[in-house]
Formats: C-alpha cells, structure tokens, sequence
C-alpha cells in the first residue's frame, strides 16, 4: 500500500508540473509570436531597422533564458533550430536585408507556433 500511495503522489506531482509548465510555455511562445508578428516584422517591412535591431535584442535575450527551462521538455533539435532562425534573423536585421530578415522572421514564427502544439500532450503527439 505504501508503495502505491509513493507511485500516486510522483505520477500526481509529475502531472502538476508537466501542467504549469506547458501553461507558461503556452504564454511565453504566444508572446514571442505577438512581438515578431506586431513590433519586429512591422519594423522590417518598414525598414525601421532600430526598432527592429531593439525589439529583436529583447525578444533574442528573452529566448536564450527560456530555452534553459525548456530543454527540459522539448527535443534538443526543436530548439536548435529555432536558435538557427534567430540567429539568421537577427543577422539579416543587422545587414538591413528585408526580404531575407522578414522571411527568416515569418519562419521563426512557425517555428514558435509549432514548437507548443508538436510537444504538447495530445493523442495526435503520443502515434
């Protein structure tokens, strides 16, 4: 009985995280979404390249903070490839490149879209 009680309370505490974590990934790949969506791509098509370069700073610096915790829960190779995207992005800004930085930003952002729904879990995700 006490080994049953043990095993309830990991698989309950297991649950619990897997579910407050999925809800701040949730937000914080939303909001990434949002600021190339509506700050940096508007930036871009506008060639306000200062407002670009600043607002993809942030979203660069924020990234690299949530990626620590999000290894824990999505493949290696998900992320990496998103850290290609930004890193080409943030290049293209820098060189003032529209066509390619705003490409490589609406890629990004499919990235980000992705990245949630493909890792969470879903019947569709476990076949």
């Amino acid at each position: 009985m006490k080994s049953f009680i043990i095993s309830t309370v990991m698989l309950v505490s297991i649950i619990l995280i897997w579910s407050f974590y999925n809800n701040y990934s949730d937000n914080v790949l939303h909001k990434y979404i949002g600021e190339i969506e509506d700050d940096i791509l508007v930036a871009v098509v506008n060639e306000d390249w200062e407002a670009a370069d600043k607002s993809f700073d942030e979203l660069s610096s924020e990234w690299h903070k949530y990626k620590k915790w999000a290894a824990f829960f999505f493949r290696t190779a998900v992320i990496n490839e998103a850290d290609y995207s930004i890193a080409k992005a943030k290049h293209y800004i820098k060189a003032k490149d529209v066509s390619n930085a705003s490409g490589e930003l609406a890629c990004l952002k499919e990235q980000l879209t992705f990245m949630h729904y493909n890792e969470s879990l879903k019947l569709d995700n476990i076949l």
